[in-house]
């Protein structure tokens, strides 16, 4: 290692946490800074690098977990669309450590927790050690990854990286021994798996954080037409395999984040890997529609075309497919060619336009195509007047320089429009990105009636009391966005609501708001009050609905703010629940409308107690998840009330009945 890349660390280091990217601890910008280089193929939103983080209080001795299945990242089980056939997965275990040597302590740890995480057999209720929610969850999305990938893997990689300040060249050969040790648990947990483990020092972190996306490149061709500046390709199959390639990796910043969560071997898919194994097929543009390209100027020279701002808009399928075929060592005898077409504009709105065209043609959800909805590129507009950048398409802006504290996702908004003009802390909290892919909760957080100077606000508002919350997190405790995921909305509504002196304000009240009331007085106020008031005091379970109308209530007594009567009145939902995993199950009974009635003639008056589904199943011989699944129907025929924890709802979310022996009114939590 030359021993000046230890000191260009600590210079990166020490600018980021002037900028307090992700914060202003040193170890935990350090760790952000390791997680953005090594995962920087992957082309990951901020979002998603901080999905993956674990670290805190009973990490395991694991700062990062993430799961690529054929190079996406795996955040939601229920709206990733699985591969059909030919699944890569990937694991990869993080360690971060802001020393400047390499220590044999933290891979002790991690021997002793992945030896017991890694038997997926075991639940998690059943594991000796303790672990973090965080952590669990992504162990619960790695044993679901398995289980449905397992019969169609091609490859499964588990990869472990350990980062830190120091000289790989001198690490001791006890912690060599330790590395190699946990490649063999690896093996042990999962006999098919090619297990590796990596050291990353000052040196390596600096060559890959030199490394930048190349959004110019040369792509040789055949035969063209042109049109203006509309260009009709005949590319070799080998030549834009290696216009896409970068050291055996997809370039995936390339292509538009419309369609990059969309993969596998599907039925066109296959066809395709048919027509690259098949030397006597005809020549693969015949059978192809082709890439779209759009770029910012391009310009031919020779038997190549040299493209600026390369986003490929149409065509991911067909180039990961080509990708997959030949980094696997494929050969095409024929030279046989690909079909691309470059449009080249510079206006943004045509650019949208033709992305959102594009795309129509396949099976694209529409959630992926709302980066081009006007209100999206009127927000971003908005946004830039106050210095704000809004990543309406994923690491626009990240990949043009601009630093993270000034960018915004569209899930960080919503989740604020949710909480200060939708009143509910407790759903932005937990607001994941399906709620992107429901027409209905999409129009009603991003609607082309609200107040555009109303985004500014959230944003403000969401960063200051980022900025406040930070000054409280203990050094102990869990990474900085869990810490402040946890505790942002509902002390930034408590806050705004005092200084507007109602509950009930709305988006012109909002908009009127004076920015420089949101001192660190105020939030101190709101803050001290709920430490002393809030029952789970800002504990990483959820907030529910009564606990945060209790708190809405202590409030107003101690500060005298109106409108209480709009946070008790209502408990409809801005977002439609999680639909139940057990609708999904296929019933060994049949349900038959004689059956759901039997069911629903065994049950008692709701809210029932604990252990009903289990007696009905008993009486009528059959498993409890029947009963579930014949409850669910009864449910959606409005024949019963939803129950959850001795509380009924109706369809729309509002409370019906509380089972008062189970449940403390004050505060809706069960009672012990």
């Amino acid at each position: 290692m030359a021993k000046n890349d230890k000191i260009l660390i600590d210079g990166i280091i020490d600018d980021r946490l002037e900028l307090k990217i992700p914060s202003d601890k040193r170890d935990e910008v350090f760790e952000f800074f390791v997680f953005e280089q090594l995962l920087k193929d992957y082309d990951l939103s901020k979002d998603e690098i901080n999905f993956g983080i674990v670290d805190g209080r009973n990490d395991g001795g694991i700062d990062g977990f993430y799961i690529f299945i054929n190079g996406h990242a795996l955040t939601d089980t229920d709206k990733f669309i699985w591969p059909k056939s030919g699944s890569i997965l990937e694991i990869w275990i993080i360690t971060c450590k802001h020393h400047d040597t390499f220590k044999q302590a933290p891979l002790d740890n991690l021997v002793a927790s992945l030896s017991e995480l890694f038997d997926l057999s075991v639940e998690n209720e059943n594991l000796k050690g303790d672990y973090s929610e965080e952590l669990l969850l992504q162990r619960d999305n790695f044993k679901i990854a398995y289980r449905k990938t397992s019969s169609k893997l091609t490859s499964f990689k588990l990869s472990f990286y350990y980062a830190s300040r120091g000289n790989t060249e001198e690490i001791g050969e006890s912690i060599i021994s330790r590395a190699k040790q946990l490649e063999q648990v690896s093996t042990d947990c999962f006999g098919n798996c090619l297990s590796s483990f990596y050291f990353y020092g000052s040196t390596e972190l600096i060559e890959l954080f030199r490394k930048k996306p190349n959004f110019t490149l040369e792509l040789p061709f055949s035969d063209y037409l042109s049109s203006g500046e509309t260009y009709i390709l005949l590319a070799k199959l080998k030549d834009y395999y290696q216009f896409i390639t970068d050291q055996n990796k997809l370039r995936r910043y390339l292509f538009d984040s419309n369609v990059r969560d969309f993969m596998g071997l599907n039925r066109v898919n296959e066809d395709i890997r048919n027509t690259l194994h098949n030397e006597n097929s005809p020549d693969f543009w015949w059978l192809n529609n082709g890439i779209t390209i759009l770029a910012t100027n391009a310009v031919i020279i020779g038997k190549s075309i040299q493209i600026e701002d390369i986003q490929i808009v149409n065509g991911l399928q067909t180039s990961e497919s080509l990708h997959r075929y030949f980094s696997e060592g494929g050969l095409d005898k024929n030279n046989r060619s690909v079909l691309v077409k470059v449009i080249v504009s510079k206006n943004t709105e045509n650019r949208d336009e033709i992305i959102r065209a594009t795309n129509n043609q396949t099976t694209v959800e529409l959630a992926a195509l709302h980066a081009t909805d006007k209100i999206q590129r009127d927000i971003e507009d908005a946004l830039k007047l106050n210095d704000f950048y809004y990543e309406r398409r994923t690491n626009f802006y990240k990949n043009q320089g601009i630093t993270p504290d000034k960018i915004l996702t569209p899930l960080y908004l919503a989740s604020g429009f949710v909480n200060l003009i939708l009143k509910s802390p407790e759903q932005a909290t937990n607001l994941r990105a399906r709620f992107m892919r429901n027409e209905e909760s999409y129009n009603k957080v991003f609607s082309n009636k609200t107040d555009l100077q109303v985004w500014h606000r959230i944003a403000t508002i969401l960063k200051q009391t980022d900025k406040f919350i930070e000054t409280k997190r203990p050094n102990s405790n869990s990474s900085s966005e869990h810490f402040l995921k946890n505790r942002r909305h509902l002390l930034s509504f408590l806050v705004v609501s005092s200084l507007i002196g109602d509950f009930n304000f709305n988006v012109n009240d909002l908009v009127r708001l004076d920015l420089n009331k949101l001192t660190l007085d105020e939030f101190e106020k709101s803050w001290t009050l709920l430490i002393l008031e809030m029952p789970v005091q800002f504990t990483r379970s959820k907030i529910k609905k009564g606990v945060f109308i209790s708190l809405c209530k202590t409030f107003s007594n101690k500060y005298n703010i109106s409108g209480i009567e709009r946070i008790s009145k209502t408990f409809t939902n801005p977002v439609p629940h999680k639909t139940n995993r057990r609708r999904n199950y296929r019933p060994k009974t049949e349900l038959t409308e004689e059956f759901i009635n039997q069911v629903e003639m065994l049950f008692p008056k709701q809210p029932w107690k604990p252990g009903t589904h289990k007696e009905v199943a008993l009486k009528l011989d059959c498993s409890e998840k029947d009963i579930y699944a014949a409850t669910n129907i009864l449910i959606e025929q409005e024949r019963i009330y939803r129950q959850k924890d001795g509380v009924l709802f109706d369809k729309g979310g509002n409370i019906i009945e509380i089972d008062k022996e189970r449940v403390d009114i004050k505060t809706m939590k069960l009672k012990e």
